[in-house]
């Protein structure tokens, strides 16, 4: 049992600062390998991914986020769900028995005494060893039925002895996309469809920094950052397909609320990555994200001594040119419509409609969004309060009434002087641009020249 509780993956979703410090403690204490303190976003995400073993929610946090991990742990797409423990206070029974009515297998009161660790593990070792033996027996079962019958499922992975030194250049999940146990097996215009959403990423403003340093230090700088923004990628449910100089394309097979999920961290991450910049000296970096939800082709091409992996769709360059969006809006992340309307209807994220846009190069026009949730709390929270006029303003643009649009956004820009998206299209609604399209038909889309 030792060597299993080892590799118990344990999340604590929610709950008071000090039963988070007691939790980690107590499973640290007592051996068991990966116990994680996460939001609800950031848990369901993990268990749409299969990385989890025991979940603990605690049920004083909002009801929606309690039945949305409830509900997550228990639907999951492999049989043997996640086992689920609610914690809570003496006094919160009625919210504790209500969650075991609707499938959590146990309860803990909290606040936890970290003096007592045997408390809080004893039920955490019986519920994750028996639940993690019998999803591992499920998903071996799976295998060749997913991979006879040519679903969606990839197969499992494949222990390190299998794996040739090579797939270290081939991201393992695309073989396992194209039904292939090792790059031996591929061959020349292996190919297939899937829907998935693509994560493409960019420093900002690349050229100019790495000007001011020495290939070495170019090479240095880049490897810094890909090992920030690569482990968040895998542990939402994506990988990297390309490595691109200074910019990551990504892809997500499963939900596409785990691309956004992934977006939000890595720009926290790049946050903090800065403070340890700033603190040596160096420049900070900015980082843009586009994410698109769409059809893709997976395959090989070249020759047959010499071929690569690719993707082919149209739905790669439409990330691309969200992730420019970024620098024309000065912002972090902007996702497709697509990505929106396949997101759960109780998500988290914070979300701002930017109207219809079509960019340089492109002749259908796509519906965009402002995901800013890393925005810092005030600006955050006046995008929030003033989404009433914002829709107004938005409306109004659609309709080519741009004077009206423009005096809507320009208030914005008075009550919340930072809001950079509504300086733009306060800039965009002016006189001299509306006197441009006089005589002409307005489709309602905003059309940027930059990629």
């Amino acid at each position: 049992m030792r060597s299993v509780l080892n590799q118990l993956r344990i999340i604590y979703a929610g709950g008071e600062p000090g039963d988070q410090e007691a939790f980690k403690l107590s499973v640290q204490t007592n051996g068991i390998g990966d116990a994680r303190v996460l939001v609800a976003a950031e848990a369901i995400a993990e268990i749409t991914a299969h990385r989890v073993d025991v979940l603990l929610v605690d049920v004083m946090q909002p009801s929606k986020d309690v039945l949305s991990l409830i509900r997550a742990a228990t639907l999951t797409n492999v049989r043997q769900p996640v086992p689920v423990i609610v914690t809570g206070p003496q006094d919160a029974t009625d919210r504790i028995e209500a969650c075991l009515q609707r499938g959590a297998a146990d309860y803990l009161i909290t606040p936890f005494d970290a003096r007592h660790p045997s408390l809080i593990v004893r039920r955490l070792k019986s519920l994750g060893v028996n639940g993690r033996q019998a999803r591992e027996l499920e998903v071996t079962q799976l295998i060749p039925r997913a991979v006879d019958s040519g679903t969606a499922r990839p197969p499992a992975r494949l222990g390190a002895d299998s794996v040739d030194d090579a797939q270290r250049f081939v991201p393992r999940e695309f073989l396992q996309l194209l039904a292939r146990k090792s790059l031996r097996d591929v061959r020349l215009g292996d190919h297939v469809e899937r829907q998935m959403t693509v994560f493409f990423t960019d420093i900002r403003s690349f050229t100019n920094l790495s000007e001011s340093m020495s290939p070495r230090d170019n090479f240095k700088f880049l490897a810094s950052f890909l090992r920030n923004v690569t482990p968040i990628v895998r542990q939402a449910g994506g990988f990297v397909d390309k490595y691109l100089g200074d910019g990551v394309l990504a892809l997500f097979p499963g939900e596409p609320a785990q691309a956004v999920l992934a977006a939000t961290q890595v720009q926290r991450q790049i946050a903090r990555y800065n403070h340890g910049r700033r603190l040596a000296g160096y420049r900070q970096v900015r980082v843009g994200i586009g994410l698109h939800y769409g059809t893709l082709m997976l395959g090989t091409i070249g020759t047959v001594d010499q071929m690569q992996t690719t993707v082919i769709s149209d739905a790669v360059n439409v990330a691309s040119r969200l992730e420019g969006m970024t620098k024309t809006f000065d912002i972090n992340v902007v996702v497709s419509g697509s990505v929106v309307a396949a997101l759960p209807a109780d998500h988290p994220f914070k979300l701002r409609g930017l109207g219809s846009v079509t960019a340089k190069g492109k002749t259908e026009s796509v519906e965009v969004f402002e995901c800013y949730d890393t925005d810092p709390d005030e600006l955050a929270g006046l995008k929030t309060s003033l989404m009433p006029q914002w829709n107004a303003g938005m409306e109004a643009f659609r309709e080519g009434k741009l004077i009206r649009a423009g005096r809507v956004f320009a208030r914005i820009v008075e009550l919340n002087p930072t809001d950079t998206v509504a300086a733009y299209f306060r800039d965009r609604s002016s006189l001299d641009v509306a006197s441009q399209y006089r005589g002409r038909v307005w489709d309602g889309s905003e059309h940027l020249e930059t990629k």
